[in-house]
């Protein structure tokens, strides 16, 4: 059916079909021509909306968009108020564009996320990564997903709560942690959580890693914590000021920094010196050092102002 557009004398147009006949009440500024059934209709309030031939807004997941483009191969190309380049698909879903801030850090996350599991700190659902994509806005792996055949698309942002704004899935189980690392420290830009086997192994048996001394800074293991539940955040907040990782027993570690490779080379060091450890630990005593020579690496690694345990 051959469709035209008209303003009525309001300035409101609507589209007529070939019998001159509104489609749906006059109420947008502008509209573009129909492609597969849908077209981009500019509201009066500002707002872009994409409509079909009865009028019927599609659902858009609460986006407000500065522009849209009409429709083109089945993408409509579309610039949300924020900033941020993409599309949306035939079913409303926003997509980021490859030169898109959001769409370059779902690549970084897939590619880290695989690299985890590639090294074996995760398998099966394990783990979960984040990114702060701005004030407003977290992305992060769902709930349930495999890290290791993870695709941009499969992530999903959140608020700084940690309520889904946008996506097909949940937030991970595990979000309190993300969502309490950001809130506590504004700079922080990344968090890394893995199930990596030796430091979990370490808590296991009761083997503290911030009492020895390697070529990493001591970590820090917390109190015991159920998992994907409150308490993970609150037995990790003694330790977010100072440190930059933890781990949680009986359950993995948590890495947090100012880029996405920082937390993963956190990750990657704190589950090393965990395997080195717990390897001298398996051939019996190990040579403790003097508490001169801890107090020289905490202050090399700038953690002088902290008490200085004993150690090996």
């Amino acid at each position: 059916m051959h469709v035209d557009v008209r303003f009525d004398e309001d300035g409101r147009c609507v589209h007529v079909g070939s019998d001159g006949e509104p489609l749906y009440p006059a109420r947008y500024r502008a509209l573009s021509a129909f492609s597969k059934g849908l077209a981009v209709a500019h509201r009066i309030d500002g707002c872009v909306a994409i409509i079909d031939r009865g009028g019927r807004e599609i659902d858009i997941g609460g986006e407000r968009f500065a522009w849209a483009l009409p429709p083109l191969n089945g993408r409509i190309q579309v610039q949300t108020h924020d900033g941020r380049n993409g599309w949306l698909d035939l079913r409303g879903r926003f997509h980021s564009s490859r030169d898109d801030p959001e769409w370059k850090a779902r690549c970084e996350i897939v590619r880290v996320a695989r690299l985890i599991y590639e090294r074996g700190y995760n398998v099966s659902i394990d783990g979960n990564l984040s990114v702060r994509l701005s004030a407003s806005e977290l992305l992060m792996t769902p709930s349930g997903c495999h890290l290791g055949f993870l695709q941009p698309s499969d992530l999903i942002v959140t608020d700084p709560a940690g309520r889904l704004i946008r996506g097909d899935r949940q937030p991970t189980s595990e979000y309190r942690l993300h969502t309490a690392l950001y809130a506590r420290l504004p700079k922080n830009r990344c968090v890394v959580h893995v199930h990596s086997p030796f430091a979990v192994a370490a808590s296991l048996a009761g083997v503290d890693l911030a009492q020895s001394y390697i070529t990493v800074a001591p970590v820090p293991t917390t109190a015991y914590a159920r998992i994907s539940s409150e308490q993970s955040p609150r037995v990790l907040e003694p330790f977010m000021d100072e440190y930059n990782w933890a781990i949680l027993p009986r359950h993995g570690t948590v890495a947090w920094a100012g880029s996405l490779w920082d937390a993963f080379l956190r990750a990657e060091g704190l589950e090393h010196a965990a395997k080195v450890i717990m390897a001298a630990k398996a051939t019996g005593h190990i040579e403790p050092l003097s508490q001169e020579r801890r107090l020289e690496l905490l202050t090399l690694w700038g953690l002088q102002h902290l008490e200085v345990p004993d150690g090996h």
